[in-house]
């Protein structure tokens, strides 16, 4: 600890003649390169506006030429239904620019992909129509073709999302020939800096320059940016690489990161920290604070409250209209089953739940119907790593149960599972109880929601993958869960499926 703090307040001495001169030059480029990008930001978010609104009034004038013909000049007090249809614009601009900033729609640089980005815009259209036509409704003006507004939403968001996703491609270009590109040092050459630095270059809607490290270790390299110098160089290396913004990795030296953070504060900067519960916190966070003192709240998933409540809803209706309309196609997978091999046509398991409840998983029979106890004989011939059981070519399974595996037929009986509320659509898959008690603490995350019949996994290799990579799937679902994702998988599952790849 010593050597840390004496480290910390070895900077260089800069007279105050000095720094004033170094800062107001600094300053005034950072504050031009600023300005660059809100001008940048800004003028696509008016062309998006603009051609939103000019669509709005397309439509407009459309519908109202159907229906009164010849019309009016504009200007004209009798120009039908105009004043109307001007309340609603004017009330759709408000909330589309509320909800836009709400959102964090107005960045330069987005930390999402593209359809993320296109997804979110559909939310902040959707959005704004709704209340804009709950309000109309309070103020009784209903005068409103609804094929105007359905057309509305669904071009104004395809308009949008083509805006924005050209916006993404120039600033591609621009970042690479430097002309929108923002410089970023890293202060600190670890593992947590390196991994930064690669999802920064990876990442090339970021526009993000990684102009290099500091780091106080001469034996630290990294093969993304070359290591400037220690960390007291940065007056220097702020000066001669125009540097736009600084990311400090080693927030553990706290008496370092102080000092570091008092003297970049003098300067137009833009700081970041990561922070030192990184591995813990990269989940699902809230910020908060506790009357003066700032808190941070460590969420197991977002997948709560009434996000909870909406998935389930999705869930019972949804696999409430697959049972009747798979119906006739189950019975008659039923009837195959009988006369395939003896056997229920049901096969129960028993299998652990959300929090470790216990519960009995419903498939097609696919195997003998003494699977469980050949289970044994066959362990030492595992293919899969970890704890899962998997072989190709299983002899348990029957000729009618390697199609219905293939193309994960036998899990329809699992649509029951989800009405009782013991499984969901979408989800982790459900372990053995005999696979939880090798669990450590990573692999229990998995049971912190409600299994799924079909998941991450399932679009993204099936029985090929690790039990790790298996693993690390569920959990990344689990922190980011949303309907939307709910939807992107079960979308992704149907050629999945039809593939019938990995699965055995």
């Amino acid at each position: 600890m010593p050597e840390m703090v004496t480290r910390a307040m070895s900077f260089p001495y800069i007279s105050e003649t000095q720094f004033l001169a170094h800062a107001s030059r600094l300053n005034e480029r950072l504050q031009k390169r600023k300005s660059l990008l809100v001008m940048w930001t800004t003028f696509f978010v008016a062309i998006e506006y603009i051609s939103i609104s000019a669509l709005y009034f397309l439509l407009f004038f459309y519908r109202i030429r159907q229906e009164f013909g010849e019309l009016p000049s504009i200007f004209d007090p009798d120009f039908p239904r105009l004043g109307q249809y001007l309340i609603f614009y004017g009330l759709f601009s408000l909330f589309y620019f509320v909800l836009l900033y709400r959102a964090r729609l107005f960045s330069f640089r987005m930390n999402i992909t593209v359809i993320d980005e296109c997804f979110r815009m559909a939310g902040v259209a959707g959005g704004a129509i709704l209340l804009t036509i709950g309000c109309t409704f309070l103020l009784n003006l209903d005068d409103y073709s609804r094929l105007v507004i359905l057309l509305f939403l669904v071009l104004s968001t395809a308009l949008a999302s083509l805006i924005r996703t050209v916006k993404r491609l120039l600033q591609r270009v621009l970042a690479a020939r430097g002309a929108l590109a923002v410089n970023t040092l890293i202060v600190g050459a670890g593992q947590i800096g390196q991994s930064l630095a690669d999802e920064l270059i990876r990442n090339k809607s970021l526009a993000c320059n990684v102009i290099g490290f500091l780091d106080d270790d001469p034996n630290r390299q990294s093969s993304h940016a070359p290591v400037l110098g220690k960390i007291m160089d940065i007056y220097d290396v702020v000066k001669e690489h125009a540097v736009d913004e600084v990311i400090i990795t080693i927030p553990s030296e706290r008496e370092l990161v102080n000092r570091l953070i008092s003297e970049l504060r003098k300067y137009n900067l833009a700081i970041t920290i990561i922070p030192d519960m990184f591995n813990l916190v990269a989940g699902t966070v809230q910020i908060g604070r506790i009357h003066a003192l700032p808190m941070v709240t460590l969420v197991k998933t977002p997948m709560r409250g009434l996000g909870l409540v909406l998935k389930r809803c999705f869930d019972f209706l949804a696999a409430s209209l697959l049972v009747v309309a798979l119906s006739p196609f189950m019975l008659l997978v039923a009837i195959l089953i009988k006369l395939d091999s003896r056997g229920p046509v049901i096969y129960r398991q028993q299998r652990v739940g959300r929090n470790g409840k216990l519960f009995n998983m419903y498939k097609f029979r696919s195997m003998r119907p003494d699977a469980d106890r050949l289970l044994e004989k066959l362990w030492n011939q595992n293919e899969a790593d970890g704890i899962a059981f998997k072989i190709h070519d299983d002899p348990r399974v029957t000729r009618l149960g390697r199609f219905l595996r293939k193309y994960s037929i036998d899990e329809l009986p699992q649509l029951f599972n989800v009405l009782k509320g013991d499984m969901s659509l979408v989800g982790p898959r459900p372990p053995l109880p005999i696979e939880v008690e090798h669990y450590g603490a990573w692999e229990w995350r998995r049971l912190e929601v409600t299994p799924g019949i079909t998941g991450l996994w399932q679009v993204s290799g099936r029985s090929d993958l690790s039990f790790s990579q298996w693993v690390n799937l569920d959990i990344y679902y689990i922190e980011n869960w949303s309907l939307i994702l709910d939807l992107k998988i079960l979308l992704k599952t149907i050629p999945a499926v039809i593939r019938g790849e990995g699965a055995y």
